[in-house]
């Protein structure tokens, strides 16, 4: 409320962005009954994956919508909501830039993209708020450093500071993500000093979580074998719960689970990753919603956020390789008020069985990954150069002020930054 940074953190299906939400919503209908609310970007909403933000624009539509019919007369504006991804047509991009939605949903490759564009940047000059969701899936990741880049730029954009409301699973050490937040935020070098409040909700949901060993003679068997018994053991699972979501983490093994257990399930089992026609991916996740599928089998793209409350089984093959992708997946079950997320993990090799060992102790125990950050990745910022020098000149001092400003690149010397040039 009072403009500085927020960082949340808790505990998956805890309602998190549903919270960073109600006081911009607040502000967009105060600003929409007095006449107020300007045809512009107010607020940007940044999700790591595609799917996540096709849920979330439709569910601040749905609320927008019935708060427009019962409390807004009919002079008010309309509060509007718009989606920019890979997936959205040139068309729909065009219509965005002559008619600006209030809320603009994206993904962070999307943003880097559209603010290079000078038709585009007018219409972002003035955002107020920006939401990056889960941020614990970005920040130890190159995504992540190109994040930080792509908000260091946009910060030289806009005619003032943005308020910056990270959303994350619990994860540490939080001051630091916290500090990767606002680095680009210049009201420190101004003396104006950065307000970040760090809200960490405790506590722990009750879990029904265990490890199924698929054969007993698991450790002498071979590699195929062992997938053979797993897949048995998914079919059992699937057979014995309402809805089950398989979490594969390639997509190949996606596709492999699909064709093996489709004899069996027929057209109530459908596989779910990035790679897959926008359209399919959408009919599978309305299915899942609905309870029209018995299971879904997915690689990564359906463990975050995504309302799919009619999971009560959750199924990992093979070690998700972190406790905070453990929990995330884990609480795609159960994922309603008073729901007990039920979750079965399935090692692929004996490797996986001691890894699987090791994350179920740890979730027990509460205890939380330590995040590592990827700094001053050559790599990364000769991609950031190009795009931006793609459609306009910069100087290249200019270039290494913004670099320098982002989090990742705070100790980035200016000697290798014009090596990368």
């Amino acid at each position: 409320m009072d403009g500085g940074h927020l960082l949340l953190c808790s505990p998956t299906g805890s309602g998190k962005t549903l919270t960073a939400f109600l006081t911009i919503i607040d502000q967009l209908v105060r600003k929409a009954l007095d006449g107020k609310l300007e045809k512009r970007i107010h607020c940007v909403y940044i999700s790591p994956i595609k799917a996540l933000a096709n849920d979330i624009q439709k569910n601040l539509i749905g609320p927008l919508t019935e708060i427009s019919e019962r409390f807004l007369p009919d002079r008010a504006q309309e509060i509007k909501v718009g989606l920019r991804t890979g997936d959205t047509p040139q068309s729909e991009r065009q219509k965005m830039l002559r008619n600006p939605p209030h809320i603009l949903i994206t993904t962070p490759e999307s943003l880097a993209i559209a603010i290079t564009s000078p038709r585009f940047q007018p219409i972002i000059s003035d955002v107020e708020y920006m939401i990056i969701d889960e941020l614990h899936s970005l920040v130890p990741t190159k995504r992540g450093v190109h994040l930080a880049l792509t908000l260091a730029y946009l910060d030289t954009l806009l005619d003032r500071p943005v308020q910056r409301i990270g959303i994350s699973a619990t994860m540490e050490p939080l001051e630091t993500v916290a500090e990767y937040l606002v680095a680009s935020d210049d009201r420190e070098s101004r003396g104006e000093g950065q307000k970040v409040h760090i809200a960490k909700v405790s506590g722990s949901r009750e879990l029904d979580l265990d490890i199924i060993i698929p054969h007993r003679k698991f450790s002498d068997m071979a590699v195929l074998k062992i997938l053979d018994a797993n897949i048995d053991v998914i079919a059992d699972l699937i057979t014995a719960h309402t809805t089950t979501l398989v979490f594969a983490n390639t997509r190949k093994m996606t596709e492999t689970l699909v064709q093996r257990l489709r004899p069996q399930l027929g057209e109530l089992i459908a596989g779910h990753h990035g790679s897959m026609d926008k359209k399919i991916r959408l009919d599978v996740e309305q299915k899942l919603k609905k309870g029209h599928l018995r299971a879904v089998v997915t690689s990564s793209s359906l463990e975050m956020g995504i309302d799919i409350g009619t999971v009560d089984m959750v199924i990992q093959l093979g070690s998700p390789g972190d406790i905070a992708t453990a929990l995330q997946r884990i609480g795609r079950a159960g994922h309603h008020v008073g729901g007990i997320p039920r979750a079965r993990f399935l090692p692929s090799s004996v490797d996986d069985l001691i890894e699987l060992a090791a994350l179920q102790a740890a979730i027990q125990t509460g205890d939380m990954d330590r995040l590592d950050f990827p700094e001053n990745c050559l790599d990364v910022v000769a991609q950031f150069l190009i795009g931006l020098v793609i459609i306009n000149q910069i100087d290249i001092d200019e270039a290494y002020e913004i670099v320098s400003s982002a989090w990742n690149y705070r100790n980035f010397a200016y000697d290798d930054f014009i090596e990368v040039l």
